[in-house]
């Protein structure tokens, strides 16, 4: 079966368009969860910034995490589909 090119490059930058918008989600969901949480537990515990602060830097460290997964993962993809339309060119 044979496939569209036009086609087959449309879905995959929609694709990565769709890999890029989740980007930013899963950079900013960690550190505003983790700020938000972080500044509830310092008013329920009634300490100074303790908790706001050691889970915002947490939230970054997870968020950074996230995003470095992402792109993992991205250029396997990448480099696997580079191998398979190399084996159907031979």
């Amino acid at each position: 079966m044979k496939t569209n090119p036009d086609r087959d490059a449309w879905w995959a930058a929609w694709r990565d368009a769709r890999v890029a918008m989740s980007l930013g989600w899963d950079l900013a969901l960690p550190i505003f969860g983790g700020t938000l949480l972080g500044h509830f537990l310092d008013r329920w515990l009634q300490t100074r910034y303790v908790f706001t602060l050691g889970l915002l830097v947490l939230g970054i460290g997870i968020g950074f995490y996230n995003v470095a997964q992402t792109i993992r993962r991205v250029i396997e993809r990448d480099r696997q589909n580079a191998e398979r339309e190399e084996r159907e060119d031979v």
